[in-house]
Order: C-alpha cells, then sequence, then structure tokens
C-alpha cells in the first residue's frame, strides 16, 4: 500500500465532525472523517478589535486573478474594520521565496504572508510564522468546516495557516486544434499520446502546434509523481511518509511514459513560447496539464480561447495531484493591534461568502466542505471537472517543498538533458529525498 492521503467528496460531505488531534505534521487528506457544515458555526473574530488605526501588509506572489480579486476584497474588508488598512504587496513567483527569506533575515516583511502548504514547516521551523491562537480558531471547527487538505497546515496539534481555496490539476484542451485534427478529448494514456500525435504541427524543425506541453517547471513534475505514478498502480511514498518509492517499476514506467512526449513521440518541445502555460493560452498547444487556479489567468489573459478542461487521463487506475496556499500570520504580528488585524484579515480570507467569490473568479475550488457541492460552481463546465477530480485526488507529504520540487526537476534533466537512465536518475532523486524524510523523522520522533 501507498500513502492513504485522498478524501471523496462524498466522504467530506456526510463525514464524523473533527478529525482526532495529532502531534505530528499530517499530509492533506491523510484523515477520511470529514466536514459537516455546523447551523451556527463562526470564529471568534468578530469579538476582536482594535484599539486605533493600524496597517498591516499582505504579501502574495503575482497571479493575475488572485491579485485582482485581493485589490477587490480589501476595501470591501476595510468598510467593515474602518480601523484596519490593509497593505497589498505582491513578487514574482521566481522571487517571491527569496523576498520571504530576506525578510526573515532582516526581521522585516508581511504581518500576513500567502503560503504554500509545503513551505509551512520550514517557516515554522524558522519560527517566521505563528501558530493561529487556538482560542480564537478552534481546531475541531476548523476540522469541521474545511476539507480534510486543511490539516496540511497543522503542526503538533497548531494550525499555521487557513486556506481560502485548494486546487487539482486537469487536462485543458483546445476544442478548435483537436476539431481540425478530427480527435476528441482523451480519457487515458494511449489517447494521449494518440491525441497528441495526430495534432502536432512542424514547419520543418520548427513546431508551430505542439501537440502537449512540456511543462515540468510548472506542474509536470507533480503530475508524475502524485498522478502518473498512482494511474499506474503504484505510490510515491509509503503510507507512513517514511520511504520514498520513487524506483519502483511502477513509478519509471510512469517517468518514461512522461519523457517519451519529448525523446520519442516528438510532440513537444522544452522552452517552447516559454512556457506549457503560455503555449496553451496563447493557441499553440493541444493539450496541456495545469491546475485550477489557471482558469482566472485564462479568463483575464486569453478570454477568446477556445478550450474545455477534462480529468486527467487515466490508465490502470484515476488520481489527481491536490494542493492549496493558505494564510498565516508572521511573528510581526505577533501581539498587539496587528495581531488582531491579521487575524481578522485571515478570516475574512477563509470566509464562506469569499470563498463563494473566489473560485469563478480564479479557478481554485473552494476550501470549504459546505460548497463542494453549490450548483452554481458545478454549472461551470470548466470548473466542474476539477471539483470532481477532488474525489481523486492526492497531496504530498514534503518536509521541503523547494528541495522536493528540485529534485524532480533535476531527474528529469538528467534524462531528457543528460542522457542518464530513467532508473538512476530517480535513484539520485529519491535519495535526496529519502534523506530528508529521514532527518524529519528523527528530529521528531
Amino acid at each position: 500500500m501507498g500513502q492513504i492521503s485522498r478524501f471523496t467528496r462524498r466522504t467530506a460531505l456526510k463525514g464524523s465532525a473533527a478529525a482526532a488531534a495529532t502531534s505530528l505534521f499530517v499530509p492533506a487528506y491523510l484523515r477520511h472523517a470529514g466536514a459537516q457544515t455546523p447551523e451556527a458555526a463562526a470564529l471568534a473574530t468578530d469579538a476582536l478589535s482594535v484599539s486605533g488605526p493600524v496597517e498591516i501588509e499582505y504579501w502574495q506572489y503575482v497571479l493575475d486573478a488572485k491579485v485582482a480579486i485581493i485589490d477587490e476584497l480589501i476595501p470591501e474588508f476595510q468598510a467593515a474594520n474602518p480601523d484596519i488598512t490593509v497593505k497589498h504587496v505582491t513578487f514574482p513567483y521566481d522571487d517571491f521565496r527569496q523576498q520571504v527569506a530576506a525578510a526573515v533575515q532582516a526581521g522585516e516583511g508581511p504581518d500576513v504572508l500567502n503560503v504554500y502548504y509545503g513551505w509551512i514547516p520550514a517557516y515554522m521551523q524558522q519560527q517566521f510564522i505563528l501558530p493561529l491562537p487556538s482560542d480564537i480558531f478552534p481546531n475541531e471547527l476548523i476540522e469541521t468546516e474545511f476539507f480534510p487538505t486543511v490539516q496540511a497546515a497543522k503542526l503538533n496539534d497548531q494550525y499555521y495557516a487557513l486556506p481560502t481555496a485548494v486546487r487539482t490539476l486537469a487536462l485543458f484542451v483546445n476544442n478548435d486544434i483537436l476539431a481540425a485534427a478530427g480527435q476528441t478529448a482523451p480519457t487515458n494514456w494511449q489517447e494521449l499520446v494518440d491525441v497528441a500525435i495526430a495534432t502536432t504541427k512542424k514547419d520543418g524543425d520548427n513546431f508551430e502546434t505542439v501537440g502537449f506541453t512540456w511543462d515540468i517547471t510548472g506542474q509536470g513534475h507533480n503530475w508524475w509523481r502524485e498522478a502518473l505514478i498512482r494511474q499506474n498502480g503504484g505510490f510515491p511514498q509509503s503510507d507512513d511518509n517514511r520511504t520514498v518509492n520513487w524506483t519502483s517499476p511502477e513509478a519509471i514506467e510512469a517517468f518514461t511514459y512522461h519523457t517519451d512526449f519529448l525523446m520519442t513521440h516528438g510532440v513537444t518541445q522544452n522552452g517552447f513560447q516559454t512556457d506549457g502555460q503560455t503555449a496553451f493560452g496563447s493557441g499553440a498547444a493541444a493539450l496541456h496539464v495545469d491546475g485550477s487556479y489557471r482558469v482566472g489567468s485564462y479568463r483575464i489573459n486569453f478570454p477568446d480561447l477556445p478550450y474545455s478542461v477534462v480529468p486527467l487521463p487515466a490508465n490502470k487506475s484515476q488520481a489527481s495531484f491536490a494542493s492549496f496556499w493558505a494564510n498565516t500570520i508572521t511573528r510581526n504580528a505577533a501581539e498587539g493591534d496587528k495581531q488582531v488585524a491579521s487575524l481578522k484579515w485571515i478570516d475574512f480570507l477563509a470566509s464562506e461568502g469569499v470563498q463563494r467569490r473566489w473560485t469563478p473568479a480564479t479557478g481554485e475550488l473552494p476550501a470549504r466542505a459546505a460548497l463542494a457541492a453549490d450548483p452554481e460552481l458545478m454549472a461551470d463546465p470548466i470548473i466542474a471537472p476539477f471539483i470532481e477530480s477532488l474525489e481523486f485526488s492526492y497531496a504530498t507529504f514534503m518536509v521541503n517543498e523547494a528541495d522536493l520540487r528540485q529534485a524532480a526537476l533535476d531527474a528529469y534533466d538528467n534524462v531528457t538533458l543528460n542522457g542518464m537512465d530513467a532508473a538512476t536518475a530517480l535513484q539520485e532523486g529519491q535519495e535526496k529525498v529519502q534523506a530528508q524524510l529521514d532527518e524529519f523523522w528523527n528530529t521528531i520522533g
């Protein structure tokens, strides 16, 4: 058996009130006990008030749809809290972690940070982020109202962040390109290969249209690790998250299936139109694996793009990758009015009202279980496949997200650029990730 970290929407909506407390970092979806929505549940920030005017800084990376809706929400929050001002600070994604690291060293930075769930352990160890006060954000209430994904933000029985939304992966399909080639959206591995080959167009050695994007630094590495391996009957990690399984026969075969698009089938190109999301958005790619958050960006930047979304093509079984960004309080807002203002802002961003607007605006999925079956959201043909994919989505237990990601990227580079065989490349990556897991578990026992 492999890591049990999935949940189903049905389970989440009819599960028990709260998961049992734990003293360890629990990966997303580990618990099958799900969420019900109590009739009169509310977090306690309404009872908090600041003593006078206060400004807090909120940092997030630049994703156009998220930046736009935060800019829309800030005036509403400030109108309801006239003594609180929110300064919205953004950085390009590639610079975001460096900016946060510099802030940690300088003792500066944000009061509230939008953080990827896989970064929480590192920031907690650096004492840059603080646990949410349990009297204001009770564990039981969080675990009652939010999907079990939220437990990835829990360390030593304390929550360090609350999500506004969650994400899954699916397949983006350019309808015009497929129709011109007489193809329909693929549903399994072989069909994905066939459609990619049929829709590739070249002028000599130059690609005009790639049949399938090569987007390893985007979601490609996640697609292999959490979806392709599982779809092929394997597991990326053991049930207890202590052993990495990147060199299992199923994992190697899934990796080779992926690299064959570049190295054997000739349907794609590394760096084509900069990256996969740009190539698909500009209409120069037939198929592209990406997250639900991309929907909001495409609606803003490519409003006329003729595309649809379908679940990831399956093999022996179905699987997808799930993740989330969440809002956490930093040591800069450890006390006083800054703490009060920061907690109220986090609560506001995690509210059901904000989440109901967030999904259509960004493509990210609601983090509150009550909204998972919302008929308006399920009526959206672009959003619905992502929500449906929650039923077979998995999140990765990770000690250090950046290092895990780099180990996977290095394996791809060693095979596609350096000619290394897949088994050797994956062995090198596995050893790096295994060493971090061993250190983590040895530290906490």
